[in-house]
């Protein structure tokens, strides 16, 4: 039996590595296209886009990894059907269950793998990530520092600068912004200084005024000021976000705000709550993601058509399961206090592979036969 389980455990590895690397190069590729369009347009370097792809990796690897261990299960369970391995494992007296055992080893460590992504790895690099981003942003700001030149950064902004003066100072700064679909926003001043800041780049205007064009109603409003504070970070690079959210931090940074009865700067109590428990959860639900597939593929009676039907059932749970998540994760949002509801899709995926099991075993009946 011990070697019949490292047989396939073994299977699933290979096949979990195979998914997953087929799964992650798909969505890997698809993400670094549109960065590298975008970053190659604001004049970065390709190491610049090299270093933000790869801090994607843990994130895209977490989200796969659970489709990648379904896709493996019902991949093996399949083949060994096809091979008649199946079979002769029945012939031998080793019920569904019983096979079951490399699965839920596989599925086990599979949940460690996503569990040690989900609340280490991605946290530490959405962070580092985030902070990368925040560099690039203020090296697309300094590339505004261009006298006497109408500067375009990106599609909705236009900028121009008269003169820097051997002091830093800016004169004559003007800024079109157009990102805000309902209305047109112009800055001028006489004054400016950029300055950096622990949430992103800022320009300072001094002296100027702001030209509100309302483009549903046509009415422009005009505003003088004597200074002004613009989040140029986020108008030129809009991705940018300056305060950093909760998937930024650890389930132990998380945890130890949660004792000490703080939380992050713009987090709530609840959301860290939510944040945390949905780092537990999601991993826990791929073990029966896992075992839903192999339930309805080693229950699958034998056609000679192939199993096609039993793997679009397999499908048609995996979906169910999942939307069953989004809906628990829905509710809780809304209703603060039920943080419970999110493990329900927990026991309905335990439930639904074991009774698909016992389905297949019965073991009420062969005890029956026993007493008899």
């Amino acid at each position: 039996m011990a070697r019949i389980n490292t047989y396939i455990l073994k299977q699933l590895l290979v096949l979990f590595g195979f998914f997953a690397l087929v799964l992650v190069l798909i969505y890997w590729i698809n993400r670094a296209v549109r960065l590298f369009d975008r970053l190659i347009a604001d004049g970065q370097s390709a190491m610049v886009f090299l270093e933000l792809t790869f801090l994607t990796l843990p994130w895209i690897i977490s989200v796969i990894a659970p489709i990648a261990g379904f896709s493996a299960v019902v991949f093996v369970v399949n083949r060994l059907a096809s091979d008649n391995e199946l079979v002769i494992l029945n012939m031998a007296g080793l019920s569904a269950s019983a096979i079951a055992k490399p699965v839920w080893i596989f599925a086990i460590s599979l949940a460690g793998l996503i569990m040690v992504l989900s609340n280490i790895l991605v946290p530490i690099s959405q962070a580092q990530l985030h902070q990368r981003q925040l560099e690039v942003a203020e090296n697309l700001t300094a590339r505004l520092l261009t006298e006497g030149t109408f500067l375009t950064p990106s599609d909705d902004v236009t900028f121009y600068l008269r003169q820097i003066t051997a002091e830093g100072e800016l004169e004559g700064v003007f800024l079109h912004d157009t990102s805000d679909r309902s209305k047109n926003l112009t800055y001028s001043a006489a004054k400016a200084f950029l300055v950096r800041s622990d949430v992103g780049p800022r320009l300072v205007l001094i002296d100027g005024l702001i030209q509100n064009l309302d483009l549903f109603t046509d009415r422009l409003t005009v505003t003088k000021f004597n200074d002004f504070v613009i989040n140029i970070g986020q108008i030129v690079s809009p991705r940018s976000k300056a305060q950093k959210n909760i998937d930024h931090f650890t389930s132990f940074e998380i945890l130890d705000h949660i004792i000490k009865g703080t939380a992050p700067r713009g987090i709530t109590a609840f959301g860290a709550v939510f944040a945390l428990h949905q780092r537990i959860t999601g991993p826990l639900l791929s073990v029966f993601l896992v075992l839903i597939g192999y339930a309805v593929m080693v229950t699958a009676p034998f056609s000679r058509f192939g199993l096609w039907r039993p793997v679009l059932t397999a499908v048609f749970y995996l979906i169910t399961l999942k939307f069953l998540e989004g809906l628990c994760l829905d509710y809780v949002r809304r209703t603060e206090g039920t943080v419970w509801v999110m493990y329900l899709p927990l026991f309905f995926g335990f439930l639904s592979a074991y009774s698909i099991i016992l389905s297949r075993d019965r073991p009420w009946a062969k005890s029956q036969e026993a007493v008899q």
